[in-house]
């Protein structure tokens, strides 16, 4: 428990209503399974976990993770499909929102909360640490991620280029030859009077 609250105190103010609105998340799919099921999709749960976990290895003690991509970017991805889910889910539930049990009514605006304060969050912090998007072109550059240089990173050493020799300055350009007068081969230039 030591170490939970040792990683939420290291957490910035967008990360912690990144994680504010996760727990609410999980907190909406509890009382919507209380109300048979209604409110939340197991989306929303998987999503909301998976941003709890991402922030909690990032400052977690004795955790040394090379992450793919910048963590702003992998909270902000996740985030944003689970607001998106939200949205839906909640578009779909307008039309019988008289037929649910208020329990259910709670899940379903607890979970659109908790996913947009999730994604406010992490769009923040998108904002303020501006992470370089990764290069997703690598098949059609040829290069692979190791050969691709890294902001920051020392230029890769290279085998001496040689200068090349100096260019020769090119010579005029001829006029064309004159084109020969074709002559007619023997019997082709005459005509036969007509019959």
């Amino acid at each position: 428990m030591a170490n939970v609250q040792e990683v939420w105190n290291k957490l910035n103010p967008r990360e912690r209503l990144t994680a504010i609105g996760a727990l609410v998340v999980v907190v909406a799919w509890l009382v919507g399974a209380a109300a048979r099921g209604f409110g939340v999709g197991s989306l929303g749960l998987i999503g909301a976990i998976a941003v709890l976990v991402v922030l909690y290895l990032k400052y977690a003690p004795n955790t040394n993770i090379s992450w793919p991509i910048a963590v702003p970017l992998i909270t902000l991805g996740i985030s944003a499909i689970i607001a998106l889910f939200a949205v839906l889910t909640l578009i779909d539930y307008l039309g019988f929102l008289s037929v649910l049990s208020p329990v259910a009514v709670i899940g379903l605006a607890l979970y659109v909360i908790g996913a947009l304060v999730m994604a406010w969050g992490s769009w923040q912090e998108y904002q303020i640490e501006k992470p370089a998007l990764p290069n997703l072109n690598v098949a059609s550059t040829g290069t692979t991620p190791a050969d691709s240089a890294t902001p920051g990173a020392a230029p890769a050493a290279s085998a001496p280029v040689e200068p090349a020799p100096p260019a020769q300055p090119a010579a005029p350009a001829a006029p064309p030859p004159a084109a020969e007068p074709i002559e007619p081969a023997p019997g082709e230039g005459e005509q036969r009077p007509p019959a």
